[in-house]
C-alpha cells in the first residue's frame, strides 16, 4: 500500500467545517476521561484511608458505576438520536458538574460511591460515544475523520491527569482536587458544550466534501448486519474488559512488578502513545477498512501483556508495556466510533453506539475489581495470564469478521 502523503491536507480542507467542534470536544474529552475516569486511581487511595475502606471496595464501587453506566447506554444512545447528541452531552456536561462536586463534599463512603455510580451512568453522555455521535450528527461525510482527529487530542488525558492528580492529592487532598475538577468542568467543559449545542446543524460542513478514500461498501443488513453486530459486540467487549482493568490499575500493576516510584512515570508514556497511532491513521491509515485497524487494536493489547510477562528487566518491560498497551488502547477509540459507522451507516448510529457500550460495559464494569482482587489474591503474574487470555480470545470474532468483509472487498 503507498502513502499517499499529499493527500493529507486536502482533507483537513473537508472538514474545516468541523475543526472547531473537533477542537471543543477535544478539550472536554481530555477533562472527562482525566477526572471521571484517570484520577480516580491515584485518588482512591486517600479516599481509602479517610472512609477506613480496603482499595478492592473503592473499585467495587467503580465497577458498580461502569455497570451502571453500561445499563444506561441504550438509552442515552436513542436519547441522541431522537434529541441531538450535543443537546445531551450539554445536559450530562451539567450533571457532571454537581456531581464530581458531590464527590469533593460527600460525607461517607455510601454518599462517595453513589457519586460515583452516577457519574458513570452520567458519563455515558458526555465521553466519547456522546462526542462522536456528536460528530456524526453535524457532519457524517467526514465522521471517521473527525474521530481520529479528536482522539489525536482526548489521548492527551493520562499524560496529564495522572501527574496532575497525584499532585493535586498531595498538596490540596482528594476533597481539594475533586473540587477543582467539578470548578474545571463548570468553567471550561460545560460552556464548551452549550457552545455546542447551540450551532446549527446545517451550514457546519459546507460545499463540497472529498470522498473518504476507505474501501468501504454500502451498510450492512439482513443477517449479515446481525452477524457482523455480534463480532463487532463481542471483540469490543473482550477488548473492554483489558482496557477497563488495566488502564485503571496501570500504575498499580507496574508497582507490583518491581518498578517502584518509576512506575507512574513509565505509564505515562501511554498517552503518547495513544497520540502517536491515532496520527498514524489520521496520516497513513485512511485508506484502511476500520475492521482492519481494530484487528490491529485487538492484537496490540495481548501483545504488551505478553512483553511485561516475559521481558525480564521491569523497566524496560514496563516502559514496552505501556507503549504497547497505549497504541491498543489509542486505536480502540477510534474503531468503537469508526466501525459501526462504516458497516452499518449512520441510521440509527447513536443507539446503536449505545447498545454496542451496553454490552462492552457490562462484561468489563468487573475488570477494575476483578483484577485488584486477583493481584491481592493470586499476584499479579497470574492475574495478568488471565487478561492474556482474554486478549487473545477478543482476536477471534474480530479476526472472522475481517475475512468476511475487509477479505471479500465489501
Amino acid at each position: 500500500m503507498s502513502l499517499d502523503i499529499p493527500a493529507v491536507a486536502p482533507p483537513l480542507r473537508a472538514m474545516a467545517g468541523l475543526l472547531p467542534i473537533v477542537l471543543a470536544l477535544g478539550a472536554t474529552q481530555v477533562i472527562g476521561y482525566g477526572t471521571l475516569y484517570y484520577a480516580y486511581a491515584i485518588a482512591a487511595p486517600a479516599v481509602a484511608r479517610e472512609f477506613g475502606a480496603s482499595l478492592t471496595a473503592l473499585y467495587a464501587i467503580f465497577s458498580a458505576g461502569l455497570l451502571a453506566g453500561g445499563f444506561a447506554a441504550p438509552k442515552l444512545g436513542a436519547w441522541m438520536d431522537r434529541f441531538g447528541a450535543p443537546r445531551v452531552m450539554a445536559a450530562g456536561s451539567a450533571a457532571v458538574v454537581l456531581l464530581v462536586a458531590g464527590l469533593a463534599m460527600a460525607p461517607s463512603l455510601l454518599a462517595f460511591g453513589a457519586c460515583v455510580v452516577a457519574i458513570e451512568v452520567v458519563g455515558v453522555a458526555v465521553l466519547y460515544d456522546a462526542a462522536f455521535a456528536t460528530l456524526a450528527f453535524f457532519g457524517r461525510a467526514e465522521a471517521r475523520r473527525a474521530i481520529t482527529h479528536l482522539t489525536l487530542i482526548a489521548g492527551f488525558a493520562s499524560t496529564v491527569f495522572w501527574p496532575l492528580t497525584g499532585g493535586l492529592v498531595e498538596t490540596i487532598g482528594w476533597r481539594g482536587t475533586y473540587a477543582a475538577f467539578a470548578a474545571l468542568h463548570l468553567l471550561v467543559a460545560l460552556p464548551l458544550h452549550l457552545w455546542i449545542a447551540a450551532k446549527p446543524r446545517q451550514g457546519v460542513v459546507g460545499g463540497a466534501v472529498a470522498p473518504a478514500r476507505q474501501n468501504l461498501g454500502a451498510p450492512l443488513a439482513g443477517a449479515e448486519a446481525r452477524l457482523a453486530f455480534w463480532a463487532v459486540a463481542s471483540g469490543f467487549a473482550l477488548s473492554g474488559v483489558l482496557l477497563a482493568g488495566l488502564t485503571v490499575h496501570l500504575v498499580p500493576v507496574l508497582q507490583a512488578l518491581g518498578l517502584g516510584s518509576a512506575a507512574t512515570l513509565t505509564a505515562m508514556l501511554m498517552g503518547p502513545a495513544q497520540v502517536l497511532i491515532r496520527l498514524v491513521d489520521a496520516l497513513f491509515w485512511r485508506g484502511l477498512h476500520p475492521v482492519t485497524v481494530a484487528v490491529v487494536s485487538a492484537a496490540a493489547l495481548p501483545t504488551a501483556i505478553a512483553v511485561l510477562l516475559v521481558v525480564p528487566h521491569p523497566v524496560v518491560a514496563g516502559a514496552a508495556f505501556a507503549v504497547l498497551f497505549g497504541l491498543g488502547a489509542g486505536l480502540s477509540s477510534i474503531v468503537r466510533g469508526s466501525v459501526p459507522l462504516s458497516l452499518f451507516g449512520a441510521a440509527g448510529y447513536g443507539a446503536r453506539l449505545g447498545q454496542l457500550a451496553a454490552l462492552r460495559t457490562v462484561l468489563s464494569a468487573g475488570a477494575p475489581f476483578l483484577l485488584a482482587a486477583g493481584i491481592e489474591g493470586v499476584g499479579p503474574v497470574a492475574a495478568l495470564v488471565a487478561a492474556l487470555v482474554t486478549g487473545l480470545t477478543a482476536l477471534v470474532p474480530l479476526g472472522l469478521l475481517h475475512r468476511r468483509v475487509v477479505a471479500r472487498g465489501r
